[in-house]
């Protein structure tokens, strides 16, 4: 949804819910960001107020921070 630049490199994904497969997807959007833009984020965040467990599980994974509280 948002990618945010400086010296630093954010990718956000903001979400009313998240499950497992808006992990995934969000992740398949990063890595075609960074096949586009040549360039690597240096922080992935999903902000959402709800999210299932396994899907924080496999934001976890992959390095993924996850915000529910804001």
């Amino acid at each position: 949804d948002i990618a945010v630049h400086d010296e630093k490199l954010i990718l956000v994904e903001i979400k009313s819910h998240a499950s497992k497969s808006d992990v995934y997807v969000f992740k398949r959007k990063v890595e075609l960001y960074e096949k586009t833009e040549g360039r690597k984020p240096s922080r992935l965040l999903i902000i959402t107020p709800y999210i299932d467990e396994d899907a924080v599980e496999l934001a976890g994974k992959f390095q993924i921070e996850v915000y529910t509280k804001v």
